[in-house]
C-alpha cells in the first residue's frame, strides 16, 4: 500500500466518518426531539378523549339521578295503568336524541311496568351478571353493567328509584345507552387520521375502539396484559403493536379521573399512533441526507485525490534518501523539494534522531537500573525491622543500666527516638501497597445497587443501552463496606457498558437462599470467551482497548475481603454474567 493510496482512504475515512457522525446526530437528535413532542401531544390528547368521556358518563348519571325523583316514578306502584310513565319515559328518550336505545322502569322483581318502547313492558328487565355502582356523592345509586363480553353495543345503567310514600325502594330505572355514541364519539376525536382510539374498562379489557380500529380487531378477544395502564393520570411510550396489527406504536395512555361529584369508571383511553407514521418526516430527511452525502463523497474524494498527491510526492523522496542513508551512505542528500514545512522538518527530525540514538540507549540502560534499585528498595523495606528491632531492645536495655549520665541518657533517648521514626516511616511505606481494610456495616444491597444505577443511568441511555435491575424481595441486607461494595458494582457496569453495543441491555439481579447470596451483572454483549475466563482476573490483563487491567483484580480482591468468590459465565443473551457469591453469615 501506497502513501498515496493510504492517505487517500485515511482521508475518504475521516469525510465519511464526518459526515455519517453528524447526520446520524442530526437524524437521532430530531428523531428524539419529534418523539417527545408526538409523545406529548398522545398524551395531552389521550387526556382530552377521557375527560369529554366522563363528562359524556356523567351528563347520562346526573339524568339518571334527576329522573328517578320524578313524581311520574311513583306511578309504578299502581302498574302505570294509564300509561302516564310510560309516555314520560319516551319523552325523556326523544329528547335525547339517539343516545338512548330505551327507557324502563321495573318493580323490584324486574319486571317492566314502563318503557319508552311498549313493545318492552311486560317483560323481564335485561340480565347483567354484575352491577357495578359508579362511585360518586350524590349520584343516586347509579350502578353499570359490565361492558366487557356484551355483543348488543348496549352499555346498562339502573338507579333504584325510592319510595315517595314510605321507606324503601319500589323499582328501577334502567338506561339502555346506545355504545354506538361512545365509539361515535372516539371517531370524532381521530377524525379518520392515522391516529386510534381504544377505551380499556377498569380490568384492561377493550369496550370501545374507533372505526380503524374496529374493523381489524376483534374486540372482545383482545389481550393488552403487558400494556402499561396508570392508576391516575396519563403516561406515553413506545410499545409493540402486533396485538393491533402494526410492528411499533407511540401510545398515550390516561385513566378517568371522574367530572364533578362523579369520580369516575376507572376506565383507560389509549390513544396509539404508527411509528411509520410518526417518523415518516425522519425517514424522508434520512433519504435527503443520504444523498447529499453522495454528493459529499464524491466532491471529497476528487479533492483527496489531488491533496494526496501532492503530500505522497516529497515523502516518496524523502523514503528513497532513508533507504540509501541506511545502506551506508555517508553523505546526507538535499532535503526533498517540497512546499510543506513538515517534510522538511522530518528531515531535520531524522538526523537529529541518529544521533541521539546512542544517547537514548545509555538512558534506557539507566532506566532499568533504576528499576532493578526500586525494587530492591521495596524489599528492603521489609529488611529494615529486624536490625532496626534489635537496635531499638538494645538501646532500652542500655537505658536500665545503672550509674549512666546524663549525656549517656540523652543519646540513648537519640536512639529510641530515631528508631521509632524509622519504624514509623517503614509502616507508612508498607501499608501505602496494601488495600483498606473494609469497615462491615449492616446496608441494603438493593440501596446500593439503585445507587450505583442512578450513577450510570444518563450514560447507559447516551449508548444506547438498557440499565435494570431485578431484585428478589424488597430489601437484601448484607454485613458489607458500601463503598468497596459500590466500587465493585460500578466497575462491574462501567465494563459492561464498554462492551455493550446499542440497543443491548445490562441487567443487575440479587438472589438469596439460606446458604448463600448472589449478586449477578449480565450483559447482551459478546461476552468472554472460555479460555480467557480464568484469566480475566489477573493484574494488567485487559481486553478493551486503553484499559489498563486492574479493574477486575480490584473487583476480585474486594469480594474475596468481603468472603465471597466472583466468576465469569455466559448471560441468557449470549453475553457475560459476573457472579458474586457471599456465603451467608
Amino acid at each position: 500500500m501506497t502513501i498515496r493510496s493510504s492517505l487517500l482512504r485515511l482521508l475518504f475515512w475521516m469525510l465519511l466518518g464526518a459526515i455519517a457522525v453528524v447526520g446520524a446526530l442530526s437524524f437521532f437528535e430530531f428523531r428524539r426531539a419529534l418523539q417527545s413532542e408526538i409523545a406529548a401531544n398522545l398524551q395531552f390528547g389521550a387526556s382530552t378523549v377521557m375527560q369529554r368521556i366522563d363528562t359524556f358518563m356523567f351528563s347520562h348519571v346526573e339524568n339518571m339521578r334527576v329522573w328517578r325523583g320524578l313524581e311520574v316514578m311513583q306511578d309504578i306502584r299502581v302498574n302505570d295503568v294509564d300509561k302516564r310513565l310510560s309516555h314520560s319515559l319516551a319523552d325523556l328518550r326523544a329528547g335525547q336524541g339517539a343516545v338512548y336505545r330505551a327507557l324502563l322502569c321495573t318493580d323490584n322483581t324486574g319486571r317492566i311496568v314502563a318503557a319508552s318502547d311498549s313493545a318492552l313492558i311486560g317483560h323481564m328487565a335485561p340480565a347483567a351478571a354484575t352491577w357495578r355502582p359508579i362511585p360518586g356523592a350524590k349520584l343516586g345509586n347509579v350502578a353499570i353493567a359490565p361492558m366487557h363480553g356484551r355483543q348488543d353495543d348496549v352499555a346498562m345503567l339502573r338507579t333504584p328509584i325510592p319510595n315517595a310514600f314510605g321507606s324503601g325502594d319500589i323499582g328501577y330505572l334502567y338506561v339502555l345507552l346506545d355504545w354506538d355514541a361512545m365509539q361515535g364519539l372516539l371517531d370524532e376525536a381521530v377524525d379518520g387520521g392515522p391516529r386510534g382510539l381504544l377505551l380499556l374498562d377498569h380490568d384492561g379489557h377493550a369496550i370501545a375502539a374507533s372505526r380503524t380500529l374496529r374493523t381489524r380487531l376483534d374486540l372482545l378477544h383482545l389481550q393488552l396484559g403487558s400494556w402499561v395502564l396508570p392508576q391516575a393520570g396519563a403516561t406515553s411510550y413506545i410499545h409493540d403493536g402486533r396485538a393491533l396489527g402494526y410492528r411499533t406504536l407511540l401510545v398515550g395512555v390516561a385513566t378517568s379521573s371522574g367530572y364533578q361529584q362523579f369520580q369516575g369508571l376507572g376506565w383507560h383511553i389509549v390513544m396509539i399512533e404508527p411509528t411509520l407514521v410518526s417518523f415518516g418526516p425522519i425517514w424522508r430527511l434520512l433519504w435527503a441526507m443520504l444523498a447529499v452525502l453522495l454528493l459529499t463523497l464524491g466532491a471529497g474524494v476528487w479533492i483527496s485525490s489531488r491533496l494526496a498527491g501532492r503530500i505522497a510526492q516529497p515523502i516518496v523522496a524523502l523514503t528513497d534518501f532513508a533507504r540509501r542513508f541506511r545502506q551506508g551512505e555517508s553523505t546526507l542528500p538535499e532535503v526533498p523539494p517540497s512546499t510543506i514545512s513538515e517534510v522538511e522538518e522530518l528531515h531535520r527530525a531524522y538526523v537529529e534522531m541518529i544521533e541521539a540514538l546512542q544517547s537514548s540507549r545509555e538512558q534506557i540502560v539507566r532506566a532499568g537500573k533504576l528499576a532493578v534499585v526500586g525494587e530492591m528498595a521495596a524489599i528492603m523495606a521489609h529488611e529494615v525491622r529486624t536490625p532496626m528491632g534489635i537496635l531499638r531492645s538494645s538501646a532500652q536495655l542500655l537505658q536500665r543500666q545503672p550509674h549512666l549520665g546524663e549525656k549517656e541518657h540523652e543519646l540513648i533517648g537519640f536512639i529510641l527516638s530515631e528508631t521509632e521514626r524509622l519504624n514509623r516511616r517503614v509502616t507508612m511505606l508498607l501499608e501505602s501497597s496494601r488495600p483498606t481494610p473494609p469497615n462491615f456495616r449492616p446496608h441494603d444491597l438493593h440501596a446500593i445497587i439503585d445507587g450505583v444505577i442512578g450513577l450510570l443511568d444518563s450514560r447507559a441511555e447516551k449508548a444506547g443501552v438498557a440499565l435494570s435491575r431485578k431484585f428478589q424481595g424488597e430489601s437484601l441486607v448484607f454485613d458489607c463496606d458500601r463503598e468497596q461494595m459500590m466500587q465493585v458494582l460500578l466497575n462491574l457496569v462501567l465494563n459492561a457498558l464498554s462492551f455493550v453495543p446499542a440497543d443491548g441491555r445490562v441487567v443487575v439481579s440479587t438472589a438469596r437462599n439460606a446458604e448463600e447470596l448472589r449478586i449477578v451483572v449480565a450483559d447482551s454483549g459478546p461476552g468472554v470467551p472460555e479460555e480467557l475466563r480464568q484469566r480475566i482476573f489477573d493484574p494488567f490483563f485487559s481486553r478493551r482497548e486503553g484499559g489498563i487491567g486492574l479493574g477486575l483484580t480490584i473487583v476480585q480482591q474486594i469480594v474475596h475481603v468481603h468472603g465471597g468468590e466472583i466468576e465469569v459465565n455466559e448471560s441468557e443473551w449470549g453475553g457475560a454474567a459476573f457472579v458474586l457469591r457471599f456465603g451467608m453469615r
